[in-house]
């Protein structure tokens, strides 16, 4: 855990290459979070058209594996969602902080970008868990069925 930082005098003057640089980080970090949200709107689609799909094959008694691709999409869309809302955040801050704003809209777009890179990592972690879960089971699992059979 990171010791907390005491709030000292900070002589660190915002210049005008770190001003610009923000300005041109603002609207990829804009784009890529309205692609994120417009991604999570056909998740969204995918995931209702699968349920409607699934329940009418499920009415006529076949059966219902797909129902994970429902689970998928819902839950790819809550993933999507939150570190496109952090990138939106992020942009909005330096759009503020460029328009006058002062080191409260600096630390807000500081925030959502480390709160960004936080959930990434996290999730890049967790992903390369199951990676390798899944790897030993490819290995593993045919291993145990030839014992058995």
């Amino acid at each position: 855990m990171t010791p907390p930082i005491e709030a000292q005098p900070n002589p660190l003057n915002v210049t005008e290459s770190m001003l610009l640089s923000l300005s041109q980080t603002k609207p990829w970090a804009r784009l890529l979070s309205i692609v994120g949200f417009i991604c999570i709107g056909f998740m969204v689609i995918a995931g209702a058209v699968n349920m409607v799909v699934f329940s009418k094959a499920h009415m006529q008694g076949g059966p219902v594996p797909g129902i994970m691709f429902v689970v998928l999409n819902i839950l790819m869309g809550v993933l999507y969602f939150f570190p496109s809302l952090f990138l939106f955040k992020f942009s909005a801050s330096i759009g503020r902080l460029l328009n006058g704003g002062g080191a409260a809209d600096m630390e807000a777009a500081l925030s959502n970008q480390k709160s960004f890179w936080k959930f990434m990592g996290i999730l890049t972690l967790v992903m390369f868990g199951f990676g390798l879960i899944g790897i030993v089971a490819a290995v593993v699992i045919p291993q145990f069925a030839r014992m058995a059979g």
